[in-house]
């Protein structure tokens, strides 16, 4: 029998270590599930490092299933629910990763190891320091945690377990099929589409050829020898935040930064053959654009004979340029995604082409409308998610204790009679 001090104390520590660990991958998780599109992109880095080629959709579905796993795991370890189950689980996804955190680190074959999303960037060895941390802490709960006492009686967890699945599935699902409800990276709504570089910071691009490491600017970007790595602030740029071409090769930033009326880009980050099939809706969407007096511009992340191909086969009725592909994808998640910019310039919507529906366009009272029918850039259906969550947890935490409440009333009852 432990004395009391002794027994505080290791329900402290227990409880310190379920919440560092249990929030770590809660974060994590969330962030992979906010934005699986940024995680399929960085999960391909892995995989064309190690020269793997797996179809999208499965690794699609392991992104998702991972970022889901992970956030449940976390809320599992973090309420002490599923003593043993959620540790080892936890265990487990870290003996995969320590020594993966590890090779990276060693070798940089990615610029950092994704495990935040774009949320929280942090260099290799920073993150190979947190998963050492997270071992010895989760060493600690293999020992002590079924000691302490957790926030939901065991009858009752299959419901947090529950909703910790499904909470990071719809986030998923909505930012693969919308976009992500929360964006971290740049061009927001309401920031500027062509905003020009100031002294007060600007973004460049690291890009690796025969293990050579080089910083370009948009207006510089190197041939496709060269490999895209990663994305870093500067303190200075000149010019526009990415640069657009047209079939010359000649810059037309000045020239859609100029255009007076309101514009819906269609962003088309990967142009393919499995993209023809949409672009019949894409130039009916180009009519209905222009019947509400604003014009419609492609921008396609390919350039001389590959977009040239990719233009006779798809038969865009409204103007098509080029862009680097990296720089796309930093503005919109999806290979083809539409950015509603108004006559100032400002973007006020993005959206995936696929999931608009010119039928209930119609009924929105023009482009820019349409942000009603899905106002997932201002935010609140992420804030409605969250709260709906946080309170179904608390309803179950409160359920748990109903038995603790009944019995407490019925011993009042009992004295009173």
């Amino acid at each position: 029998m432990l004395p009391a001090n002794k027994v505080r104390l290791r329900t402290a520590a227990v409880w310190v270590a379920r919440l560092a660990v249990g929030l770590t991958f809660v974060v994590s998780g969330w962030a992979k599930a906010i934005d699986p599109w940024g995680f399929l992109i960085k999960v391909n880095e892995y995989l064309g490092v190690w020269g793997m080629e797996l179809p999208r959709e499965v690794v699609l579905t392991g992104c998702v299933g991972l970022a889901c796993v992970e956030f449940c795991t976390g809320i599992l370890v973090a309420t002490g629910s599923l003593k043993r189950a959620a540790v080892w689980l936890a265990a487990a996804m870290m003996v995969f990763m320590l020594p993966l955190t590890l090779y990276i680190a060693l070798s940089d074959p990615v610029s950092d190891c994704g495990c935040f999303g774009d949320f929280l960037v942090i260099s290799n060895w920073a993150t190979f320091g947190k998963n050492v941390l997270l071992v010895l802490l989760i060493a600690l709960l293999c020992i002590y945690n079924r000691a302490v006492r957790g926030l939901y009686p065991a009858p009752i967890q299959w419901l947090v377990v529950v909703m910790s699945l499904a909470f990071p599935m719809f986030l998923a699902f909505a930012g693969y099929h919308v976009q992500p409800l929360v964006d971290f990276r740049p061009y927001k709504t309401g920031t500027s589409f062509f905003a020009e570089g100031t002294a007060d910071g600007g973004t460049t691009y690291i890009y690796e050829k025969d293990g050579e490491r080089r910083s370009f600017g948009l207006s510089e970007l190197p041939d496709s020898t060269w490999t895209f790595v990663d994305v870093e602030d500067t303190e200075e740029t000149d010019g526009y935040g990415f640069e657009v071409r047209d079939a010359d090769g000649y810059d037309v930033n000045d020239e859609l930064a100029s255009m007076a009326t309101p514009v819906l880009y269609l962003i088309v980050t990967e142009p393919d053959v499995q993209f023809l099939s949409r672009m019949y809706f894409a130039n009916r969407l180009n009519e209905y654009a222009d019947r509400h007096g604003t014009a419609m511009v492609g921008i396609a992340g390919a350039s001389g004979a590959r977009l040239d191909a990719w233009l006779e086969l798809a038969k865009p009725h409204f103007p098509v340029y080029s862009a680097e592909d990296t720089s796309l994808k930093q503005l919109v998640r999806g290979d083809a995604a539409l950015v509603y910019v108004d006559a100032e310039g400002i973007i006020r919507w993005k959206r995936t082409l696929a999931s608009l529906d010119l039928d209930i366009a119609d009924n929105s009272g023009g482009v820019d409308g349409l942000a009603c029918v899905y106002p997932v850039d201002k935010g609140e259906i992420h804030a409605v998610a969250v709260g709906i969550y946080v309170l179904s947890l608390l309803v179950v935490y409160l359920l748990g204790l109903s038995p603790k409440i009944l019995r407490l009333f019925v011993r009042r009852n009992e004295k009173n009679a």
